[in-house]
């Protein structure tokens, strides 16, 4: 069976946005057919966060990802109290790199790790904490930063790790903690945020 999309050779945020324009021209069902790991994991996530129900089956060389828009459709975002301004919770740490700063290479790992510590000891943690470029290895290389990232999970902090750095350092097998994720999903939450820090 042909795929209604074809996102073959396609890097992200490519797939992505082929199914969320499929999504706006109606809620009849597709697929899409995808030939690496990051697409069909980023495809499948952001058809969820949409209502869609999903489903994965591996071809030759490739995945092909079943969508069924939900009735209702669109995502459920969640807004803030009446009259509360800008909190925690609508707060997005961005970490662009697993060092605070520029000077000593040493230090600034360091002042990193001390500042992921402090957020996951912190009554207020960010609502979204994103990793970009080699703030990736924060996840992955780094036992101690990985820790407290998990902590913030545990509190209630969504972790999305960028998909594209991963396979770039070729570290995708080794995460710890922390959702795959995509630019086209990135932009979205850096865009949304009452309050961006970036690092």
């Amino acid at each position: 069976m042909e795929p209604d999309i074809d996102c073959t050779g396609l890097l992200c945020p490519e797939p992505v946005i082929r199914t969320k324009s499929r999504l706006e021209k109606g809620p009849d069902p597709f697929t899409v057919l995808v030939d690496n790991e990051t697409a069909r994991d980023n495809v499948t996530r952001f058809a969820k966060t949409m209502g869609c129900e999903v489903g994965v089956e591996a071809t030759g060389g490739g995945w092909l990802v079943s969508v069924t828009p939900s009735p209702a459709g669109g995502t459920v975002v969640q807004a803030a109290p009446e009259g509360e301004g800008p909190s925690a919770r609508q707060t997005v740490f961005l970490l662009t790199g697993d060092e605070i700063g520029r000077g000593e290479p040493e230090l600034g790992r360091t002042l990193m790790k001390m500042f992921l510590f402090a957020a996951a000891e912190s009554d207020s943690p960010p609502a979204t904490l994103i990793l970009m470029n080699s703030g990736v290895r924060l996840v992955t290389e780094n036992e101690e930063t990985a820790a407290s990232v998990k902590r913030l999970e545990q509190a209630g902090t969504e972790v999305l790790v960028c998909g594209t750095c991963l396979d770039y350092y070729g570290l995708k097998e080794a995460l710890k903690a922390g959702t795959v994720s995509n630019i086209y999903e990135i932009q979205g939450k850096l865009i949304g945020a009452s309050l961006l820090v970036s690092l």
